[in-house]
């Protein structure tokens, strides 16, 4: 059997057993009219499959999203004010990236279809690496800048974190060490259990992703969205009502990828040491603790800047700049 027929199905398998994982144990040489399977549940299967096939739709997206976020680097971090011209970027991120455009691609999946791909759970390989490709390529632009500025369900935490005019809650800042420990846990669960690797294959548990069941981009195409996502969609939302990106911060891998990125981005926050007057004002504006490693010139491990320009906007003497 030729091998693209072999990934479809192994596709097909896999979009099934996120509702039923015991479709994995079928024999390979029962016939398919056989398994107990809804024909319309297979026919949404590959419905999904055409859809995530459309090379030439996620290129007009891609290319859409490239122009999108170059009007920003070039005209938004200009404006003496970013923060009111942010406002109306992340709206037009959700209503763009978001609902029309249904949160396809997206960053975290572009991450997660690469694993999958080394699994063999996915057959577009050039396809998913470029896409992948184009996301590392937009973090290195700047720091965490596709995250920041690009990504649907990253702009839909920060719009319902700014819509309770609480201030008191801009001090809840999850420490950096924490989030960091749990969201490199949940990869390495996910690594486990992808590839069975240790006790997952004592217990017979191969090709789960654990991604699948926590990923709240599928808000954006309501029907796709996993039982334990929708179930734990009202934590969510109000857990994004008080602190600044929860999902982004403790679950998405992509954030913990473009993190390590940060390092090596081009476009950062700077301070003029001879211009500043440490007022301190930056690192309490900072809805992380980013501003306060930088501040206190913190080599390595910072914690994640998130290219919001709130720093640069409250400085009261122009010291910070987000420049090369």
């Amino acid at each position: 059997m030729p091998k693209v027929i072999i990934s479809l199905l192994k596709k097909i398998l896999h979009i099934l057993s996120h509702d039923d994982p015991s479709i994995w144990k079928v024999s390979r040489n029962q016939p398919i009219r056989t398994i107990p399977i809804d024909s319309n549940v297979i026919r949404a299967a590959v419905s999904h499959i055409k859809e995530e096939l459309g090379f030439i739709k996620y290129a007009v997206k891609l290319i859409f999203l490239a122009f999108y976020l170059s009007f920003i680097l070039l005209f938004i971090f200009n404006l003496k004010n970013i923060g009111k011209a942010r406002a109306i970027v992340l709206i037009c991120t959700v209503l763009i990236f978001g609902i029309a455009f249904g949160a396809t691609p997206n960053p975290m999946e572009s991450l997660v279809k690469v694993f999958k791909l080394f699994n063999k759970m996915e057959g577009e390989g050039k396809i998913l690496i470029s896409i992948f490709f184009i996301f590392t390529t937009f973090s290195l632009i700047g720091s965490k800048f596709i995250c920041s500025w690009g990504c649907p369900i990253g702009a839909l935490q920060e719009c319902l974190f700014n819509v309770m005019g609480c201030r008191s809650k801009h001090s809840i800042r999850i420490p950096f060490w924490l989030y960091s420990m749990l969201r490199m846990f949940i990869f390495g669960v996910f690594l486990v259990l992808l590839f069975g690797f240790g006790d997952a294959v004592v217990y017979g548990i191969k090709d789960f992703v654990v991604y699948h069941h926590v990923n709240y981009f599928k808000i954006f195409n309501f029907h796709e969205l996993a039982k334990i996502a929708l179930y734990t969609l009202p934590v969510f939302i109000i857990l994004s009502l008080f602190i600044f990106r929860p999902f982004c911060h403790c679950v998405c891998p992509f954030g913990l990828y473009s993190w390590l990125l940060e390092n090596i981005s081009i476009n950062r926050i700077h301070i003029d040491t001879e211009k500043c007057i440490r007022c301190g004002k930056c690192v309490n504006v900072c809805p992380t603790s980013a501003m306060k490693d930088i501040y206190n010139k913190k080599v390595y491990f910072l914690a994640e800047c998130w290219s919001c320009g709130k720093c640069k906007d409250i400085c009261p003497v122009g010291a910070i700049t987000y420049a090369r």
